[in-house]
């Protein structure tokens, strides 16, 4: 009968299943396709502790490259912005926005993030508002990509990726690649940074007081 209601249709009867990214989640620094060992660092740019963790990691094991370990390790950062520290959101965001333009130019912001992370700490970004917090942070980041051959990656370019899509709580273009590294690390139920997994089981012996040679001698070690 012409009056009978239709058959209610898939798309009507189901929610949409939640996004899922099309590549895995994290940053790796070498792009090896079959590493031996895959180090995660879940790290937090407003954390002094994740700052001494990365900077071992990228100017004293890691920095020679990937033919150092015979391509066999890849490093991956996993953004955790801690919540205690407002601005360690838009921290992360600024260094996903960079990556968006241009996952290689990933890494130098994360470093020039670091290098002025003192400027972004609690007593100094109170009275800032979140747009005077992002612009801070564009300024620390391109003229470091500038000078590391990314001047593609400019304010502009950084900015459109911050600008919220909509009205109401519309997000921006970072705003889903900040939830998926949040469910990422939710899942795995990190709550310290910096926390490290290594080929994807925790490692509590790695501290960020580390030195290079003790990271050489766990690396060796593994790949024994």
């Amino acid at each position: 009968s012409a009056l009978r209601p239709k058959a209610p249709t898939q798309a009507s009867t189901s929610t949409m299943p939640p996004p899922i990214p099309k590549k895995p989640v994290g940053t790796p620094l070498f792009g090896i396709a079959r590493p031996t060992l895959v180090i995660e660092c879940f790290l937090d740019l407003c954390c002094p502790f994740s700052k001494k963790m990365f900077v071992a990691l990228t100017t004293q094991v890691l920095n020679a490259g990937p033919d150092k370990f015979g391509g066999q390790v890849e490093l991956v950062f996993q953004n955790v912005p801690q919540p205690w520290h407002a601005q360690s959101s838009y921290m992360h965001e600024v260094a996903l926005a960079v990556s968006l333009v241009n996952e290689a130019a990933f890494y130098p912001a994360v470093s020039a993030i670091f290098e002025a992370q003192t400027d972004f700490f609690d007593d100094k970004v109170m009275d800032k508002t979140r747009s005077q917090v992002y612009s801070d942070l564009i300024d620390v980041v391109v003229p470091a990509l500038a000078a590391a051959g990314f001047a593609e990656v400019t304010a502009d370019a950084i900015g459109e990726k911050l600008a919220l899509t909509g009205e109401g709580n519309s997000g921006s273009a970072v705003t889903l690649p900040m939830k998926w590294a949040i469910k990422y690390h939710r899942l795995r139920s990190i709550h310290v940074t910096p926390t490290v997994l290594v080929n994807g089981i925790e490692a509590p012996d790695i501290s960020s007081g580390w030195t290079g040679e003790q990271w050489d001698e766990k690396i060796a070690a593994l790949l024994a």
